[in-house]
């Protein structure tokens, strides 16, 4: 069963071959409107996240039906990556009671290769697009900690085709891994921050202590206190999320956009849900956002769906999901990623006998 994590910055659990990471704190964030502000009408009225071809209004509350997992069904194309002892499989860790812990998730790069963080291997295992072995690169004993335990979490993709991650040292120091041109690197910063997302140059996350939103030049260990995060496309924007509720801002919209999704049950429009969100950006700056979460009325089941908001504050209905966890995952927020330099997102999964991803073949009816 799972248990309802924070908001875009999650409890992240390690593999055995990880020292236990820090936790980071619920709360929300942001903080300062723009400079330049226009009044207009408020739409009150509640919808279900459906297409429209009306002008949006500025602030609008958008219910949004949340499903039992299911399947991804017939618009998605799944793609395997096994596990196994050979050099071209990714591998597992004893996690204890029986269970084998798979990779710490991996991300899609520029060119379309996959990198996968397999801590049991202590290396970056890279694959083709078409999921082909192709090599990978080594941790060297000074980025491991204590020389031994391999812990990253959270890959992103830059634009200049380099892939980083983020490792927590005891809540006071971030370490953050870069592979580039097949090399490992490493830097260190003092302070805990959860690095969530990129928009290609730029790494953004929330602190441990206050879950004040952050950016970070990954060529520099100063991460620096911001007010929004930017998008693939350059446009800025914000997602929290306070209970039942997730709150989307879009300032750069002809109008800024607020837009409040109220989560509910599928089977029960009265029965609010809780749980948590990763987001990610396409290059026109359409955001993705995946939730995974409970019903708040005692039934034993997980619910979630993926849900599509345009840069005009358009809102989808949520795309019924599978099951984002198995007995095999490491607990990362890295279910979610869109392909560089597209609109086309996918889920990852990491299954018992392997990692499973999703890619959308079809989006449907845009938002």
């Amino acid at each position: 069963m799972f248990a309802p994590l924070l908001a875009v910055v999650l409890l992240c659990a390690c593999s055995p071959q990880t020292a236990p990471s820090s936790t980071v704190p619920p709360g929300s964030t942001p903080s300062t409107a723009p400079a330049d502000t226009t009044t207009t009408a408020v739409d009150e009225t509640t919808t279900t996240g459906v297409t429209s071809t009306t002008t949006p209004t500025a602030e609008q509350t958008v219910t949004l039906a949340l499903y039992p997992f299911s399947s991804m069904g017939p618009g998605w194309a799944e793609q395997v990556f096994l596990y196994g002892e050979s050099e071209e499989t990714l591998g597992t860790s004893p996690g204890g009671e029986g269970l084998m812990f798979g990779p710490d998730y991996g991300v899609q790069a520029t060119d379309g290769t996959w990198w996968f963080l397999d801590a049991a291997k202590q290396r970056l295992a890279h694959f083709a697009a078409d999921g082909t072995y192709i090599d990978h690169v080594l941790m060297p004993e000074d980025l491991l900690v204590d020389g031994i335990y391999f812990q990253y979490q959270m890959p992103q993709p830059l634009t200049d085709g380099s892939i980083v991650a983020t490792g927590w040292r005891g809540g006071e120091t971030t370490s953050l891994l870069r592979i580039r041109d097949g090399t490992a690197t490493g830097i260190s910063f003092d302070g805990g921050v959860a690095w969530v997302t990129t928009d290609g140059s730029y790494l953004y996350g929330h602190t441990a202590e206050d879950n004040a939103p952050h950016r970070l030049d990954p060529s520099d260990p100063v991460a620096e206190p911001i007010d929004w995060f930017v998008a693939r496309d350059g446009s800025r924007y914000m997602v929290t999320v306070n209970e039942d509720e997730i709150l989307v801002e879009l300032p750069d919209a002809a109008v800024p956009l607020t837009r409040t999704l109220l989560m509910r049950y599928s089977e029960d429009s009265n029965v609010i849900a809780r749980g948590a969100v990763e987001v990610e950006t396409a290059a026109d700056g359409t955001l993705y956002v995946l939730i995974y979460g409970v019903p708040m009325s005692g039934d034993p089941l997980d619910i979630g769906g993926l849900v599509t908001i345009g840069p005009d504050g358009e809102v989808s209905e949520a795309v019924e999901i599978a099951n984002p966890f198995s007995s095999a995952d490491t607990g990362s927020p890295a279910h979610l990623g869109v392909t560089p330099g597209t609109s086309d997102p996918w889920i990852m999964v990491v299954g018992e006998d392997g990692i499973q991803v999703f890619s959308q073949v079809d989006h449907g009816p845009s938002p």
